[in-house]
């Protein structure tokens, strides 16, 4: 079959990696024309992404900035007998607001041709198929010719199955409310809630003076989130907030493997990037740094290098990976459930703002790991399991 059209890259996913990327290629790459396809009938679903400002290279922000929906200079942790004002940066991406600057980046035309000759193609509610690192084939047969094709399906591709693993699951519930907000800034982590049933913490943004998202969050050994129980913390939160009415305007759900069996490795035809190609920060869940890094990775190299530019990349970054796995064993292995929040709690109380920023950038050095691990140990130990840990077959992650 003779291909339809050629394009210089098709992404086949358009969830937060994907759409990062055809940005990325518009600002380092202008000239190139870009097929962006998504199975589902519209780009990025329905979250908010929240980062570190200090997650985000200089080089990036030219394309990166015009996408954040909110910032604030910083944010609070809360556990039974601490808090702590982290004074870095914090901001947040939207679905809304990703779908929509993608969707006006559509529609802009390369400079110096005619209307038709769009930069960015989107594609949605489209079945892909790769077939090889140069040809897709859509859910209608139709075969695309492309110079390269990036996979971003996300835990969805080949790399889906990220082996041995805790879950990290959360139920956002954002809020119109009648009076002002207390809270100027977010809260990241507020433990103060009784932890008998293992580590689960609010999450709280202020997305403007009438508004919030309040996520709750737990760690646990299953992918499967205790609604009752969220909707009893955020309930909690309304009435002590002391705002009346308080609307809903809408619900996001989410779970995130946190592995600590051996990485996964991408057995892909084309070069992956989030999930898909193991472009995530494994002990946090935060998307962002890797998802930028990748993306300016591959929008700044010549296709011809890209799936080298990418290995080397990853490669480079294997102990920081295998680290951060590592710490998902302490945390889901090492530490009784109940006892989760106190190696978070010593995590905030010990490591000075310029390493917790470099750790969530997943730039950390092997001092700053050194600092993480070493010290007085948490209660609560499990060194059995842990030891256990090492020889039980992992249990296969949901996709």
């Amino acid at each position: 079959m003779t291909p339809a059209s050629e394009f210089d890259y098709c992404i086949v996913g358009g969830g937060l990696q994907g759409c990062l990327l055809a940005h990325a290629l518009a600002w380092h790459r202008p000239e190139a024309r870009v097929l962006l396809v998504e199975r589902s009938d519209e780009l990025c679903g329905n979250h908010t992404w929240s980062f570190h400002e200090t997650d985000v290279a200089e080089s990036a922000r030219g394309w990166f900035d015009p996408l954040v929906a909110h910032r604030w200079p910083g944010y609070t942790v809360k556990f039974p007998a601490s808090s702590r004002r982290v004074g870095i940066p914090y901001a947040t991406i939207t679905s809304d607001r990703l779908r929509a600057a993608t969707l006006r980046l559509a529609g802009e035309g390369l400079a110096g041709e005619g209307p038709g000759a769009a930069r960015l193609v989107v594609r949605t509610n489209a079945a892909c198929e790769i077939v090889s690192p140069s040809l897709v084939r859509l859910g209608d047969a139709s075969e695309v010719c492309c110079r390269m094709v990036l996979d971003c399906r996300g835990r969805g591709g080949p790399a889906g199955d990220v082996g041995g693993a805790g879950y990290q699951t959360f139920l956002g519930r954002e809020y119109a409310v009648a009076g002002r907000w207390p809270a100027a800034e977010p809260t990241v982590m507020d433990v103060r809630a009784d932890q008998a049933c293992g580590f689960e913490f609010l999450y709280e943004l202020p997305l403007g003076p009438d508004r919030v998202l309040l996520e709750y969050t737990r760690f646990h050994e299953e992918p499967t989130c205790d609604e009752a129980r969220a909707a009893s913390l955020i309930a909690k939160r309304l009435a002590e907030a002391g705002v009346g009415s308080a609307t809903l305007v809408r619900t996001e759900r989410g779970c995130l493997p946190m592995p600590y069996a051996s990485e996964a490795r991408h057995a892909g035809i084309s070069p992956a990037g989030g999930y898909a190609g193991g472009w995530f920060h494994a002990a946090t869940g935060y998307s962002m740094p890797l998802a930028v890094r990748f993306s300016e990775l591959v929008a700044r190299a010549s296709p011809d290098r890209v799936a080298a530019e990418v290995a080397a990349a990853a490669a480079n970054d294997r102990l920081r990976r295998g680290f951060a796995r590592f710490l998902n064993r302490l945390l889901f292995c090492m530490v009784r459930a109940q006892d989760r929040w106190r190696i978070f709690e010593r995590f905030y109380r010990v490591l000075p703002e310029a390493r917790i920023a470099r750790f969530y950038a997943h730039r950390f050095t092997l001092t700053d790991a050194a600092r993480i691990v070493i010290g007085r140990p948490p209660a609560g130990l499990a060194p059995i399991r842990f030891a256990r840990s090492f020889v039980s077959l992992p249990r296969p992650v949901p996709t």
